[in-house]
Formats: structure tokens, C-alpha cells, sequence
């Protein structure tokens, strides 16, 4: 059973970041904290091929581009760091509480973004463009 349970060596090495994704590479561990950090980049090296039983989509590259876009753009409320997962189509979820502790969740997908905000029950989607006025509506 542990030999099933280890990773091939070429999965389990460690990815060099680009001097240009330096700016990005800083507001995600500054926004998301170590944790959080630590979660996407666990998600982009460990699941970039199908996994799961199922087979489930490896980490789309648009998806990891949209979530960085947003959180390099926004502002989340104090103490209440953003939580990251996977999803099983390959996108990127991001939950976190607004200042009232309603649950805000936005999911990046290949093909868009999906949100919801608990607080009016209210959810949407947009496309990679809307991103500026997304980030506007959810953490302001």
C-alpha cells in the first residue's frame, strides 16, 4: 500500500520561479498567506496532469492566471485570509468571509469565472475581462 501512496520522482521535484513572476509570487504569499501560498503552488506542480480516480483536469493555466490577476488586485479584510481548492475541473476556487463574516467564494475556471456572495445570495460569472470590475464588487 505505501508504494502506491509515492509520488514518481519528476512530480515531486521543485518548480524555479520566473524573475518576472516575482511581483505575482509576492502577492499571493503576502494575500494568502504561507498556507495558501504553499496550497497553489502544491496544486500546480502535484496536479498538472489528470489525477484522482476519476481522472479529474490537471490545473488549467487560465485559471491560475485569472486567480492571480485577482489577487494581485484585491483587497481582503483583515485577519480573514482567503482559503484555496482545487476543483475537480481543473479550476481554482478562492472562499474567504467579508467584514461581516458572510462567505464570499469566486471559482476560476478555463472558460470564466463563477462567483457567489452569501451575504445576498447573489452569484454570477464573467469572463477574464470583467476581472477588474469583479475585483471591484468583491472586495470593496
Amino acid at each position: 500500500m505505501v508504494e502506491e501512496l509515492r509520488e514518481p520522482m519528476a512530480t515531486a521535484s521543485v518548480q524555479r520561479v520566473s524573475v518576472d513572476d516575482l511581483p505575482v509570487e509576492e502577492a499571493l504569499l503576502s494575500k494568502l498567506g504561507a498556507r495558501g501560498w504553499g496550497r497553489v503552488h502544491h496544486f500546480r506542480n502535484l496536479y498538472n496532469r489528470p489525477w484522482g480516480e476519476k481522472g479529474n483536469a490537471p490545473v488549467s493555466p487560465r485559471a491560475f492566471e485569472a486567480l492571480s490577476l485577482f489577487i494581485t488586485a484585491a483587497t481582503f479584510p483583515e485577519k480573514k485570509l482567503p482559503s484555496v481548492f482545487l476543483t475537480d475541473n481543473g479550476g481554482l476556487e478562492l472562499v474567504w468571509e467579508d467584514a461581516a463574516g458572510k462567505s464570499r467564494q469566486v471559482e476560476f475556471k478555463s472558460d470564466g469565472i463563477e462567483y457567489y456572495l452569501a451575504a445576498t445570495e447573489e452569484e454570477g460569472s464573467c469572463d477574464l475581462d470583467g476581472l477588474p470590475d469583479l475585483v471591484r464588487k468583491l472586495t470593496t
